[in-house]
């Protein structure tokens, strides 16, 4: 019997690596100072490197939430709470988990609102 690794968690490679460690701590510490890092982000951050996570692709609707999910960070929401699959897709895509700190860094440079610019690589 043939089978499909990509289609099994335990035979699919991992993409997790130490860049996704490095951006993901720094997710980390950003969200933390925003009071808003969600209580089981540990639990879910410990998981990843023996579940072999892998980062859907990314939608245009993501683009959408990116902008929603960032303002909500800024005003204190629990986002791990609010948007769980937004929280999940943040820490296992690279590109969605970049975006997420570009926002949050216009934010701090225009001193308001997060302004939307923010566009993800596909």
């Amino acid at each position: 019997m043939i089978m499909d690794s990509s289609l099994n968690p335990v035979l699919r490679s991992t993409r997790y690596n130490e860049n996704n460690k490095t951006d993901i701590a720094d997710l980390r510490q950003k969200l933390l100072a925003l009071n808003v890092w969600p209580e089981a982000g540990d639990e879910f951050l410990a998981l990843l490197p023996a579940s072999r996570w892998h980062a859907p692709p990314l939608t245009n609707e993501d683009n959408e939430w990116l902008l929603i999910v960032a303002q909500d960070a800024l005003k204190g929401v629990d986002i791990g709470a609010n948007y769980p699959a937004f929280f999940q897709k943040l820490i296992t895509n690279h590109n969605l988990r970049q975006a997420f700190m570009n926002e949050l860094e216009l934010h701090n440079h225009n001193g308001h609102a997060v302004n939307g610019n923010t566009r993800l690589k596909q």
